[in-house]
Order: structure tokens, then C-alpha cells, then sequence
């Protein structure tokens, strides 16, 4: 027998997937997280996992997915950097883009940097903007920024100098002269991290990379260990940013490209679901303890984009389209200083986690709101790691209760609306940019805590289809099994789109896809392997491009007029309008090697329609009142049985919520299909 492990670690829970690929058999699995012991949350779910038959040295493909790097830059736990710049250009990251994180608040103000104004040193160096040298680097300079960086107690450099992309010379001869000088320290350039032309974007991404590049670096290192204690031969893959995979000695220095592992492997296990079912436009939504994730799927394909926000910083490189709102699970509630009724974003994660929870925590969360609301409570939680306590989450309830003179059962209802109100801010804004309306999506929820407000979420946005898939608890796990090996390559240029650059462009193609295909090459895998082009236009004199996806043929048969073309339908879509006249500027080309990942299997159970009975009637606090429902064991409704709300139906990895108004069927694959009535 072979084994595939898939592996996402929340903020919450760890989820496992567990894929036995002889007989197609699916085993799931939650575990808490362990965040003062990083990795150890793993070791725990592969124990757990071989009580239920797996063998570590039959596992095939072990693929891991984590949060830790997003973490640790929302919770500034990252390494101490020292930034080099080219001198005159030190105030880059206090600058930014002179933007407001919200221009209407008199109380805004820009996050400070990850790297201190004092930490950051001008070189003596300059290169022009078609990448000649003006001033080569100063020896002295370098040595001299050295030694104010020791002295403050850096960990690492980032060498972001002025249009590197161009040029890469000036970034290299300094990281070596810092390998010389100061060989304790570790270097990242920026044009090795991401050579995309504004120096804002270029440096931020880089920073990024290297503050949390000690953190990842020694959680791979300890995952590594425990996968080599427990016998396991096959190489740790780890789930990027932009849903597909990479190794885990390439992740230790491409640290950005798994800053959104999760959250992307979450929306790549959707699109398996959304394709078995045919569901054409799909807005995901995947809640865990921290934050509520949103998506769209076209035909189980993610939009992709960059610029992903990481905290409060920019993230460069291609990802996956997500936008998340600080509501989840574990986020806490309060009253604020006008006496409103606010959620999150703080979050109560796994430790000390909810009241409920009985691990050490006080605040209300939405977790508590959903037990006090009857929804939780009827059956597992996490796979019976907790049993939760009622008691506790009145008690952290109370206070809240008292200040806003309600009884404790409306707050916690109250406190489930405010959650989907901030979720809804955020999926307003989704579909107005995609312009799709959400009477033409079917809502796909999954996640710890999905399935528990997906309906309620979708009667606020007027979407009247909702499918839950068979394993929504661990999908992001099963998304990660799912998961391409990918590599992501680009290149800047910024010149006219005209005949006589074509040879360029073809050259530039030529060697991206190759550098792709050798960086896959090396990660290993079997079969072969698919190049995907794109190109970054605009018209001459916009400030931001538009990224275009090429067909595999353009390199060899494609014109200038062809690429224009594409460019031009591509505005129209984007904004509505395009200009057939106006010059075209070619900014940045990409190419991704792709090698697909093993098929996952595809349940089709026969169907056979039926009215599904419930287990026992329980009471749900909705729409102000306490109200009789059903209560249904996942296992117990097959392919055809129906069932009509208000309905809880609980399972080992999550709780699903009906209410009034909606009827559920379970379908061949084993998703339960929502629609209203």
C-alpha cells in the first residue's frame, strides 16, 4: 500500500488528510496546534494517524501546509534586519507609497516598517535606469553599515538597491562582500527575491522574506526531524502561495512564496470539489480560529493576482486571490468605546483558545456565541479534541451581556451577525471588482467553522445555492494533496510593444521557461511538465499594469499584433473600456512550470431519494427566538436524502447549520447541496 499525506496547520488546528491510494480510502484527522512547540502538532496528528493504519515508510507524498510565516509578521515576531540601500533612498519604507491604510480615518497611521529608520544604510553605489554603472558599490561604505548593523544586534541583511531589476550587479557585489565581511549574517537581494520594477514593491517583498526566513527555517527544519523520527522517507513538499508546491530546501529561502500556503491550498481544494460537481462560479469561503477567506472559482479554476496584503505590507509575487476579514472562530468579542458590539480581528487562536475551550480563556468568541446558540455542542468538536463547556462561554458572555443590558443568548446571536457583517464588507468588494452578482454563485464554505455560518452568511448576501463539501474541516489539507508543483519565474523589461522587440521577448520566454523548468526539475516528481505564459502590459503613460495570460503557442508563432490584441480584451475586461489606437508597454514577463500532482480520487455514490429523519430535536436560537430543529449525523445521510431546515447536521471535522427556509441534499460525491425554498 502507498500513503498521501496532506497537512494544514491553522491557527487553531492542525488538519490531516490522509490518502490510501490503492483502495481510494480517506481518513481525516484535527488536532490542536502547538504554538510553543512548532512541528509538534505534527508529530502528534502522524501518531494519531497510525492508530488508523497508516505506515510511515509506505507513505509516498507528504505535503504541509502552515501558517507560521504569515504569524509571525502579524505578530512582529520576526528577525532583526538591517536594510542597504542606495544612498539618498533611505526613507523607501517610511515613504511607501504615501498611502493611507484608510484615508478617512483622522486617526490613521502607516504601520511601522519591519526594519527600523535606524537600521536602515545607505551605500554608496548608483546605477542608471537602463542598467549602467554611475558609481560602483564603496567597499568602505559596505564595512562601515557592517558594523552599525552588528552593533544593533542584526540577524540578517537586505540588499535592495536602485534599479536592480535591471541589473543585478551592484545587489550581487555587495552580498558578497557581507559573506566576507560578516559571514554571520544572512543576505537576501531583492532581485533574487522577486526583480519586479518599483523599488517599493521589490524591497517590501524581500523584507518580508527575510524576516521571517530564521522562523521558517528552523519550524522546516524541526517538521523535517519529526518526519525522519516517524520514518518517513518521502520529501517534505510544502504548499506555496500561488497553490501549487515546492520543496522544503527551496522554501527555506523562497520564505515569501508560502506566506498564503494555507489559505491558497484552501481555495485549490475547492476547485477539486467545484469541478466533481460542476459548479461553474463558486465563492469560497474557508473560516478557521483567525480570519474568514473568500474567493472566486470560474470553473474550479482561482483568479490569481499580487499584491496580496501580508499584515499591513505588500506582498509582490503571484498568489492566489484571496481577501480575508479578520472574523473567525476564535475571534473575540467586545464593546468598544460608543458602546457597539465589535468582532475580532483578535483572535483567541488554540492557546488559551475560546471559554469553551477550557483551556485559560476569558473572552467571548464566536465559537462560544455558536454553543450558547444551541449550533454547537450536539456532537464532536474537532475530532473530539474538545469537549466544550457551556458554563464557561455564559461566563465569558456576561460581561458583555451586562454592559449592553441584553440577556446573554441575544448577545450571542448578535455576535454571530456582527461576524457575518464584517465578512460580508469584504465579499461585497470581491464581487463588485469581478462584477458578478450573488444571485449567480453557489457558496462553497469549508474550514472549521465555515459550514457553521455559511447559510446564515449567504441569506445576508442574496446567494441562494450553498454546497458543503464531504471533508469541509480539512479541505485546505486535501487541497494541499491536490497541489501542483509549481515554479514561478518573471522578469522585468519596460519597453514598447512593437516587431522589433519581439526577438527580445522571445529570448526572455526562452530563458524563463527553462529557469522554471529547471528549478522543477530539481524539486523532482513524476510526468511531465506544462509551461504557462503571462505578460504585465499597459498603455504608455499608465502607472500599473495588466496581467495578461499568454497561450503556450505565442513564442512561436505569436506577433506583436497578437500580444496587443490580448492586452486590449484584457482592459475591456478589467475596466470596461480599451483604446485600439494608444501604444502598447510591455513591463514584465512570467512563466510557471507546472507538474500535476496525483488525481485524487472522486466519490459517485449511487443516489437513491429519500427524507432523512432526525437523529433527535435539539433548539437553535434564530432570528430572535428559540426554535425546534433536527438534528442529523453526517454518515447517516447518503447519496438522495433530504432534509429541510432549521437542521444542524454535525460530523467529525465541523458542524453544518440549516436554517429555516433552506432544504439540503446530499449528492453522489458526498457534498450537501443548500438551496432555499
Amino acid at each position: 500500500m502507498a500513503w498521501r499525506i496532506g497537512v494544514d496547520i491553522g491557527g487553531t488546528f492542525a488538519d490531516f488528510v490522509a490518502l490510501e491510494t490503492t483502495t481510494g480510502r480517506l481518513e481525516t484527522l484535527k488536532v490542536l496546534t502547538t504554538p510553543a512547540e512548532p512541528g509538534q502538532d505534527v508529530a502528534i496528528g502522524l501518531r494519531r494517524l497510525a492508530t488508523e493504519g497508516l505506515v510511515p515508510a509506505e507513505i509516498e507524498r507528504f505535503v504541509h501546509g502552515t501558517t507560521v510565516g504569515v504569524n509571525t509578521i502579524i505578530q512582529r515576531r520576526g528577525a532583526k534586519l538591517a536594510l542597504f540601500t542606495t544612498a539618498g533612498f533611505t526613507d523607501m519604507l517610511e515613504l511607501a507609497r504615501l498611502r493611507m491604510p484608510d484615508p478617512y480615518s483622522l486617526f490613521c497611521e502607516r504601520p511601522a516598517p519591519l526594519v527600523p529608520r535606524e537600521s536602515v544604510f545607505g551605500i554608496t553605489e548608483r546605477m542608471d535606469a537602463e542598467g549602467r554603472t554611475l558609481t560602483p558599490p564603496d567597499r568602505a561604505s559596505v564595512a562601515a553599515a557592517l558594523d552599525d548593523a552588528l552593533a544593533q544586534g542584526c540577524e540578517g541583511v537586505v540588499v535592495s538597491f536602485l534599479h536592480a531589476w535591471r541589473n543585478a550587479a551592484h545587489e550581487d557585489a555587495v552580498a558578497a562582500l557581507i559573506g566576507e565581511i560578516a559571514p554571520q549574517l544572512f543576505v537576501f537581494r531583492g532581485s533574487e527575491v522577486w526583480p519586479a520594477i518599483r523599488e517599493y514593491e521589490r524591497t517590501t517583498t524581500s523584507v518580508l522574506n527575510a524576516y521571517v526566513h530564521p522562523r521558517i527555517a528552523g519550524y522546516l527544519e524541526r517538521v523535517q526531524g519529526q518526519l525522519t523520527a516517524a520514518g518517513i522517507a518521502a520529501p517534505l513538499l510544502l504548499t506555496t502561495s500561488a497553490g501549487g508546491t515546492m520543496t522544503a530546501r527551496r522554501g527555506r529561502r523562497d520564505c515569501v512564496g508560502m506566506l498564503l500556503s494555507g489559505t491558497a491550498s484552501g481555495v485549490v481544494g475547492a476547485g477539486v470539489v467545484a469541478r466533481a460537481a460542476g459548479e461553474r462560479l463558486v465563492l469560497t469561503l474557508d473560516i478557521g480560529g483567525t480570519s474568514a477567506d473568500v474567493a472566486l472559482l470560474a470553473d474550479g479554476v482561482p483568479s490569481f493576482g499580487s499584491g496580496q496584503a501580508i499584515g499591513e505590507f505588500p506582498l509582490a509575487i503571484p498568489t492566489v486571490a484571496v481577501i480575508s476579514s479578520g472574523q473567525g472562530g476564535g475571534s473575540m468579542a467586545r464593546v468598544d468605546a460608543q458602546g457597539v458590539l465589535q468582532v475580532g480581528p483578535e483572535s483567541a487562536g488554540s492557546t488559551p483558545g475560546p471559554a469553551c475551550f477550557g483551556r485559560g480563556g476569558t473572552q467571548f468568541t464566536v465559537t462560544d456565541a455558536a454553543l450558547l446558540c444551541g449550533i454547537l455542542g450536539q456532537g464532536q468538536l474537532g475530532f473530539g479534541a474538545i469537549a466544550p463547556d457551556r458554563a464557561l462561554a455564559e461566563a465569558a458572555a456576561r460581561p458583555i451581556a451586562d454592559r449592553l443590558g441584553l440577556d446573554v443568548p441575544t448577545v450571542a446571536e448578535g455576535v454571530l451577525r456582527v461576524a457575518i457583517s464584517g465578512m460580508l464588507v469584504e465579499i461585497d468588494k470581491l464581487l463588485a471588482r469581478a462584477g458578478a452578482h450573488a444571485s449567480e454563485l453557489t457558496l462553497m464554505p469549508f474550514g472549521g467553522a465555515g459550514p457553521m455560518l455559511g447559510a446564515l452568511l449567504a441569506e445576508a448576501a442574496g446567494i441562494r445555492r450553498v454546497l458543503v463539501p464531504a471533508v469541509p474541516g480539512t479541505l485546505c489539507a486535501l487541497g494541499a494533496l491536490a497541489a501542483d508543483l509549481r515554479r514561478d519565474t518573471m522578469r522585468s523589461l519596460l519597453l514598447p510593444l512593437s516587431g522589433s522587440a519581439l526577438p527580445l521577448l522571445r529570448k526572455t520566454f526562452d530563458a524563463l521557461a527553462t529557469e522554471a523548468r529547471t528549478t522543477l526539475d530539481e524539486m523532482g516528481g513524476e510526468g511531465a511538465s506544462d509551461i504557462s505564459l503571462g505578460a504585465d502590459l499597459r498603455y504608455q503613460g499608465q502607472s500599473f499594469e495588466v496581467p495578461v495570460p499568454l497561450p503556450a503557442t505565442w513564442r512561436e508563432h505569436g506577433t506583436a499584433a497578437d500580444l496587443a490584441a490580448l492586452f486590449h480584451a484584457a482592459h475591456k475586461d478589467a475596466f470596461g473600456h480599451c483604446d485600439l489606437q494608444a501604444p502598447v508597454e510591455v513591463v514584465s514577463l512570467r512563466a510557471a512550470a507546472l507538474r500535476r500532482a496525483p488525481p485524487l480520487p472522486v466519490r459517485d455514490d449511487p443516489v437513491v431519494e429519500a427524507e432523512a429523519m432526525p437523529e433527535t430535536m435539539i433548539s437553535l436560537r434564530l432570528a430572535g427566538a428559540w426554535r425546534p430543529a433536527g438534528l442529523y449525523r453526517r454518515e447517516a445521510l447518503s447519496a438522495g436524502m433530504r432534509l429541510t431546515g432549521p437542521a444542524v447536521v454535525t460530523q467529525s471535522d465541523c458542524t453544518v447549520l440549516v436554517p429555516a427556509g433552506w432544504q439540503v441534499c446530499a449528492d453522489a460525491q458526498g457534498n450537501l447541496v443548500m438551496e432555499t425554498i
